[in-house]
């Protein structure tokens, strides 16, 4: 076989392969594709606005609990990710849940001043190579360092965290479940509505 003649067929073989992924892509839920351009912006005041009342699916109150986030509005985040991270009634965590949640809800529980609470989620996750576990745990170990020496002996010893506790966190808090930046997100965005085909036509 020349070596024009694989080329083509590698080439051939990479766009099948491409169309095969774009057309058993899940298709994105439309308050996410709304969103997206938003998010592109980092305008997460207009998208959590869009997303508070875009319906209850773990992809939207995750976008919109990361969004809360970022806003530094970590107490309504919390609640959201509360809302459907942890079983109705408990506190146990819901297993068809993704890690991205579950570490987002982390993140919540650590900006609030529950470290102990963030590192419980993380160590659940079953994921401590994870770049955003590695976050949380450094952030953890930063605060500790900044402990009184009795403090520090009551939170290694007894997991007791300080009256008004804040752990600063250096890195930009929560995970989006998807690729915004995509090209199928934009397809997806970008398709015309019907109405506009009717103005169109």
């Amino acid at each position: 076989m020349s070596a024009r003649t694989h080329k083509h067929n590698r080439n051939q073989t990479q766009s099948l392969s491409s169309s095969a992924k774009q057309k058993n892509a899940t298709p994105l839920h439309p308050a996410l594709a709304r969103v997206a351009n938003l998010l592109r912006r980092r305008d997460y005041q207009a998208a959590a606005e869009l997303l508070r009342s875009a319906g209850r699916e773990p992809s939207v109150r995750n976008t919109l609990g990361v969004c809360l986030l970022r806003l530094g509005h970590v107490e309504e985040a919390l609640s959201v990710f509360r809302q459907f991270v942890l079983t109705p009634g408990s506190v146990t965590e819901r297993s068809d849940v993704s890690n991205v949640c579950k570490r987002n809800f982390a993140v919540a529980l650590l900006m609030k001043g529950s470290p102990s609470g963030a590192l419980d989620v993380i160590n659940e996750t079953r994921e401590p190579d994870h770049p955003m576990a590695i976050r949380v745990r450094e952030a953890v170990k930063t605060w500790e360092r900044s402990l009184s020496w009795l403090r520090r002996i009551d939170w290694k010893l007894n997991r007791i965290e300080p009256p008004r506790c804040q752990v600063p966190i250096d890195f930009e808090p929560g995970e989006f479940e998807f690729e915004f930046e995509s090209d199928i997100v934009q397809r997806q965005f970008d398709k015309p509505s019907d109405s506009s085909l009717e103005l169109a036509v």
